[in-house]
């Protein structure tokens, strides 16, 4: 995890992020604006995203508090849930997808021990 802070969370990071790249800055927004620091409900997110990577699932949406995930096997799209914030969605791999919601579960975890 980086060593900014926002709030009581820090800016999210995970293997393979990219920086100064759209997908992985909304990816990192999502985490914080939308998972925050409830391990339920990010484990949640990701066993729908698991079952959408092994096709147990065809896909998952979901409106959040700020963003919109619609999670495809491949491709995940990431919009913003207001459309007055005039945000275009943005495409990103659901395994780079799957990878910061690991990585932030991670830290999540630490931070309860």
């Amino acid at each position: 995890m980086s060593a900014d802070r926002t709030g009581d969370l820090k800016v999210p990071d995970w293997p393979g992020r990219r920086a100064d790249d759209p997908g992985h800055d909304r990816i990192a927004a999502m985490l914080v604006l939308d998972i925050g620091n409830a391990p339920q409900w990010a484990g949640r997110v990701a066993r729908e995203i698991e079952d959408v990577v092994t096709g147990t699932s065809s896909g998952w949406e979901m409106v959040m508090n700020a963003h919109i995930l619609t999670v495809g096997k491949d491709k995940s799209g990431i919009s913003s849930a207001d459309d007055a914030m005039g945000d275009d969605p943005v495409e990103v791999a659901t395994a780079d997808l799957m990878a910061a919601l690991a990585a932030w579960i991670e830290r999540i975890e630490q931070g309860a021990s």
